[in-house]
């Protein structure tokens, strides 16, 4: 049974590194319109795992002393599947969500979308304008996923990682454009 849990110091010893590996299959295309953006996917010649690293600084210890910063975690059975970590921003309010990830043999089963409810539920309780996560476009997976959950590509910044090691050495027009989605809370 799932159960999802607020990062307290009893749980900090149950969490493990949980590998954001996914197997893609298509590439993202971005289109501009007068309706402004959409998104479009284009098959690979060929699928190829792609790997994104947890955020830098991202310390849970050091998330539980933040008033402004919450984790999530799921269980299952009693084992750690799962995690959403999320920052509130007073100036703009908004939630950022900025790691979401669920371990490869409990993907597409609820996980990603209880964790994702839990991040919702404590973004209104906050107050908050609504969910607002960065991802990039080379990150197929987490793209369709966040439109499948109702979020709206509404801001995109093609040189935020223009430069980065990883990036620098690929063509400029191959190298990885930051995504930014967002869904408002309803009001009611």
């Amino acid at each position: 049974m799932l159960t999802l849990r607020r990062l307290t110091p009893e749980l900090l010893d149950r969490i493990r590194p949980i590998s954001a590996a996914s197997l893609c299959g298509e590439d993202v295309m971005l289109r501009i319109g007068r309706s402004g953006f959409a998104l479009g996917y284009v098959p690979l010649p060929r699928a190829e795992w792609r790997s994104f690293p947890m955020p830098a600084g991202l310390a849970p210890s050091a998330l539980l002393g933040d008033p402004s910063a919450a984790m999530f975690l799921a269980f299952e059975d009693d084992v750690f599947v799962g995690q959403a970590a999320v920052y509130m921003t007073p100036e703009t309010r908004w939630t950022d969500i900025i790691d979401i990830r669920v371990d490869a043999a409990h993907r597409r089963k609820g996980v990603a979308r209880a964790l994702l409810s839990a991040v919702e539920d404590f973004s209104r309780a906050q107050q908050m304008n609504g969910l607002r996560i960065a991802l990039t476009d080379d990150n197929t997976v987490a793209c369709q996923f966040c439109e499948h959950c109702g979020f709206v590509l509404q801001g995109i910044d093609r040189m935020a990682l223009a430069y980065t090691e990883s990036e620098r050495d690929k063509p400029l027009a191959r190298r990885a454009c930051e995504l930014y989605f967002y869904q408002q809370h309803q009001k009611g």
